[in-house]
């Protein structure tokens, strides 16, 4: 009874929505057809198929243009796309789900919210995972993906893949050839280089206006944090877990950072600096190393050669430290897509809208996804897709269509095209990563504690890591900060995943 009590510590008011929406729907629930993938896609007969998710480019394209008529063409389907900015499905779902009024797909990247947790296990979504061995794409991602978007142990959506460990340091490779260097290989030479980038004129224009890293508030903390030993977020050990922050080797990760800090290798504004003046900081030739991800390698070389086109970039990810080379590994999605039982009635309906992104993983749709409408923004030379100059991918397919939608990354099935170093770099390291990868082993159990403190339990460590970098406080000062977070519920989050990670 009291384990029982706990799980249903959400909202008053969204649990009885949500019981209200379950109840409503439970009776059409529990009919099904026999399922089979013939037939259109989706729940309607006329094969329209209606999806949220969130969209985070400037402006969705408008209805019937020539991606989306090629997408429908090829899957069977009439697509009824509702995009929005990430922050609004956030504020707006909540109320969706509970209205049970859904469409046949959902996006979402909140599915650990407590209103989502306790949707599935109210069985207001279909459980996917016995189905998908029928789809030979979707069942070919890395089974570590799926179980990380697991809920109790089961799948109810399918993930948006990313590389597991893709963080990298994208840095200016003129500035490192112009002062002799080489790509750093361990945390020291790492150090010397930033140093370098900001003492000893990099872009040889005689003036002291440039400096190491940009950075941008946590992030890198949680980078260097298992590079100097720590564990990626949380650790467990016999069934116990502990924070990172609870460790002697977060500490030292710390003081890495604060170094950089002190020596002004780093933006000195990281706690409040937004990502556009993050970006803006690196593409404008103020800092020389921007940390992020490696799909961002190649767009924010195109960025930058539009006013610098004698600019040279390099990536590099692993480094050798304390402990060896590692590099903390992501969840290795970017969110699921779930199929509510309100709209998809039948299994043969649920078959058909997985049908449907099955054909988006095949060929014809990657290679849309990765060069577009041949014509419009590619064209074939010697079998190969080459882009045409002028035309807007980015806007008019990648952001729209293959970052949303995507399932499969589309380079996997897509028709290959002739990469550049750079290109090809963006592609190998997060591969050459995953040997290296330290795993959060709490990413797919659930803590109620979490759930309803997390954000301000992290406030407590996010707090206190700045003013000690800053040194408004001292390492002492700091560790007494970290016990008030294990007082306040750091602790009891702890005891609530070891319980989920024993059963």
């Amino acid at each position: 009874m009291p384990e029982m009590k706990v799980r249903r510590k959400i909202g008053l008011s969204i649990v009885l929505m949500i019981v209200l929406a379950t109840v409503l729907i439970g009776c059409s629930n529990k009919e099904e057809a026999s399922g089979n993938q013939e037939g259109q896609a989706g729940s309607d007969s006329n094969g329209e198929v209606s999806i949220m998710m969130h969209f985070d480019g400037l402006e969705f394209p408008k209805k019937d243009n020539e991606v989306e008529k090629a997408i429908e063409e090829y899957t069977d389907t009439k697509l009824d796309i509702s995009a929005a900015p990430g922050a609004t499905v956030a504020e707006k779902l909540p109320a969706v789900v509970a209205s049970g009024d859904m469409p046949d797909i959902i996006g979402s990247s909140w599915f650990r919210e407590p209103y989502m947790v306790n949707a599935f296990r109210g069985d207001v979504f279909w459980e996917i995972g016995p189905y998908l061995d029928q789809f030979p794409n979707l069942s070919s991602i890395d089974p570590i993906i799926y179980e990380n978007i697991s809920i109790d142990g089961k799948i109810y959506g399918l993930p948006r893949v990313r590389p597991i460990a893709r963080d990298v340091y994208i840095y200016r490779k003129d500035w490192l050839d112009n002062l002799g260097m080489k790509e750093p290989k361990t945390v020291d030479e790492f150090y010397d280089m930033l140093d370098a980038f900001t003492n000893k004129d990099p872009d040889q224009n005689g003036k002291d206006d440039t400096y190491g890293m940009t950075v941008e508030g946590q992030a890198l903390i949680n980078r260097f944090a298992p590079l100097f030993g720590a564990p990626n977020g949380w650790g467990e050990e016999n069934g116990k877990f502990f924070h990172a922050a609870t460790t002697k080797e977060y500490l030292d990760g710390l003081d890495f950072f604060k170094k950089l800090y002190d020596d002004k290798l780093i933006t000195q504004d990281f706690a409040v600096i937004e990502r556009s003046q993050w970006e803006e900081a690196f593409s404008t030739g103020k800092a020389g190393v921007w940390p992020d991800t490696s799909n961002a390698v190649v767009r924010m070389y195109n960025r930058i050669k539009e006013t610098n086109p004698d600019v040279e970039l390099g990536v590099f990810s692993l480094l050798e430290g304390p402990q060896g080379k590692r590099v903390p590994a992501g969840s290795g999605h970017n969110g699921i897509f779930v199929f509510p039982k309100s709209s998809v009635k039948t299994e043969k309906e649920l078959l058909d809208l997985l049908g449907f992104f099955e054909k988006l993983q095949e060929e014809p749709m990657h290679t849309l996804f990765e060069w577009g409408i041949e014509g419009m923004h590619y064209e074939l030379v010697d079998g190969k897709p080459v882009p045409i100059e002028g035309s807007d991918l980015h806007n008019e397919v990648i952001l729209p269509y293959q970052l949303p939608l995507g399932i499969v990354p589309a380079e996997v099935n897509a028709l290959k095209g002739e990469l550049t170093p750079l290109e090809t770099k963006e592609l190998e390291i997060p591969k050459e990563n995953e040997p290296f990868a330290i795993h959060n082993p709490a990413v797919n159990l659930i803590s109620d504690t979490q759930s309803e403190k997390g954000s301000q339990l992290n406030t407590i460590i996010e707090d206190a890591n700045t003013k000690y970098i800053m040194g408004e406080i001292d390492a002492d000062e700091w560790k007494e900060q970290i016990k008030n977070w294990r007082s306040s519920g750091g602790d009891q989050i702890a005891e609530e995943y070891a319980k989920e990670y024993k059963k």
